[in-house]
């Protein structure tokens, strides 16, 4: 028998010892298996999840008001036709309370009533509590509404504009806007010189090739960055060899106008073409086939060939003598203009709304839209110009001059403009005045 089994204790059977033994090992291997004190607090399963606390702010960190921590939201709309404030709080639930509140600042209400379609409004509000408003009210200014303990704070932030003189030229290939294109100037700036010279010259029809300009106009920037083009300061045009010449005057009141270096003024009792930029189908011509009646008939006018619903344009200021339907010319208007001045509109689509015989109508305002009524091949505007009842060219015939510059506003106007006369004559570049 090996010894270990041998008793240890006097008086025990070894048998008895035996059992004794692997009683003691029996239990001993289930201690071992029986999780310790130690163990059991570090086991994951025991451990008892502690509350979250937040960090501790460092001295360097800022101490921001509880109510920041609440988000808000922004809303930016573009207004549109028949938008009105009260519309647009509807429309995004936000508080009409707010909308009264803001209406009651006398410095508010014009900008809450008057909105322009077209521009951008930024509402900042929390679950439909009005936080805070932002409106441009030009290019330079920005109105901001903030609300805060006392209701609403106003202010006007200012972000000037940086106005610099420049100065283009460019010669016409095919068409004016083509060679503005060319010079860097965007085609407000080519329709723009044409309203300038639209007195003198027909740009439907007297532009040609090789004809010429220069302009002097404002570039306008902002924080470096280039936002539009701004006015033509002054200008020159050479067309068909002729040069024309002007120069934007602002008098003592306000009221700006182009004159001639000489004080001329560039506006007419009439301007040349009734319609805008269009090609000519048919000039003045007394021994023309009719295409209509395949037979030699004076033609005493000038045919603006357009696309149907072009607006036509009142040729100068003057008082409707008759609208209606009239014969070949389809539906009419002519207009009396005084000193025995009448012109003619043929071929139109449709009148301008409430256009009546008696009515008194500006220079350049719309009376009716280009059309093919009566003996027409094609859409067009069919143009005359009389005088005591005889035809003349409207392209060639004189017209009328508005009054030019006081003689008491002369020395004033020749020190104005003498800068941008002598600009005209110099080569065309870059910046040349900056303020």
């Amino acid at each position: 028998m090996p010894s270990f089994i041998k008793s240890a204790v006097p008086g025990l059977s070894t048998r008895a010892a035996v059992i004794s033994q692997l009683a003691l090992v029996s239990f001993a291997g289930l201690l071992a298996f029986l999780p310790r004190d130690y163990e059991r607090q570090a086991s994951p399963a025991a451990v008892e999840p502690a509350p979250a606390q937040a960090p501790a702010p460092s001295a360097a960190d800022p101490v921001v008001p509880q109510q920041a921590n609440i988000a808000f939201s922004t809303i930016e709309v573009v207004v549109s036709r028949n938008d009105t404030m009260d519309r647009l709080f509807r429309r995004f639930e936000l508080n009409l309370a707010d909308l009264a509140m803001l209406r009651g600042l006398p410095e508010l209400r014009t900008q809450v009533d008057r909105l322009r379609p077209g521009e951008m409004l930024r509402l900042m509000h929390r679950d439909g509590e009005l936080v805070g408003l932002e409106r441009k009210l030009s290019d330079s200014e920005t109105l901001k509404v903030t609300r805060d303990e006392n209701g609403f704070s106003t202010d006007v932030l200012e972000n000037p504009l940086e106005i610099t003189t420049r100065t283009a030229s460019a010669t016409i290939q095919s068409s004016l806007f083509q060679a503005s294109s060319e010079a860097g100037l965007d085609d407000r700036v080519a329709l723009e010189l044409a309203e300038i010279f639209q007195y003198d010259i027909d740009f439907v029809l007297d532009i040609q090739s090789q004809d010429r300009f220069t302009v002097i106009y404002e570039e306008v920037s902002q924080d470096g960055s280039f936002l539009r083009t701004g006015k033509i300061l002054a200008a020159k045009f050479t067309n068909q060899g002729r040069e024309y010449r002007a120069v934007r005057y602002v008098d003592a009141q306000g009221h700006a106008e182009y004159f001639t270096p000489d004080g001329r003024s560039l506006r007419k009792e009439f301007i040349r073409a009734p319609v805008q930029f269009s090609r000519i189908s048919s000039r003045f011509n007394p021994s023309r086939r009719h295409p209509v009646l395949n037979t030699i008939r004076a033609h005493r006018g000038v045919d603006y060939a357009a696309p149907v619903g072009t607006p036509v344009r009142a040729a100068g200021e003057g008082r409707v003598r008759f609208v209606g339907r009239q014969g070949g010319y389809g539906n009419v208007i002519e207009l009396e203009h005084g000193s025995g001045v009448v012109t003619v509109y043929g071929h139109l689509s449709r009148f301008a709304s409430q256009l009546r015989r008696g009515q008194r109508v500006e220079l350049g305002q719309v009376i009716g839209y280009v059309g093919m009524t009566g003996l027409a091949t094609g859409p067009h505007l069919h143009y005359e110009y009389r005088v005591r009842g005889v035809h003349k060219n409207p392209q060639t015939v004189s017209l009328p001059d508005a009054a030019p510059i006081s003689a008491a506003d002369r020395d004033r106007f020749l020190a104005a403009t003498a800068e941008m006369v002598n600009m005209m004559d110099l080569p065309a570049g870059p910046a040349l005045v900056a303020r």
